[in-house]
């Protein structure tokens, strides 16, 4: 096993786990900016993240089950 491979195992193991919940808080983030219009709150980034939203429509579902709601907040969107 070359040097470059056990140091590369090491990071994942030392610091892998603590990436990847950062990744996930992002992206919980950022899915609530995308849809903040739709909870009522508004959105100073709207025309920002309105090419997002048909790209992440598939990923709204998982989101809002992990956030704790049981069906979906929009109307427009019947995922559950």
């Amino acid at each position: 096993m070359k040097l470059s491979e056990i140091l590369k195992e090491f990071y994942r193991l030392k610091f892998g786990q603590e990436l990847k919940r950062s990744a996930r808080d992002l992206d919980e983030v950022f899915m609530f900016f995308l849809f903040l219009d739709y909870f009522g709150i508004p959105n100073p980034y709207r025309l920002f993240l309105l090419e997002a939203v048909p790209f992440l429509l598939e990923d709204f579902h998982k989101w809002h089950r992990k956030m704790g709601i049981s069906r979906s907040p929009l109307e427009w969107i019947r995922c559950c």
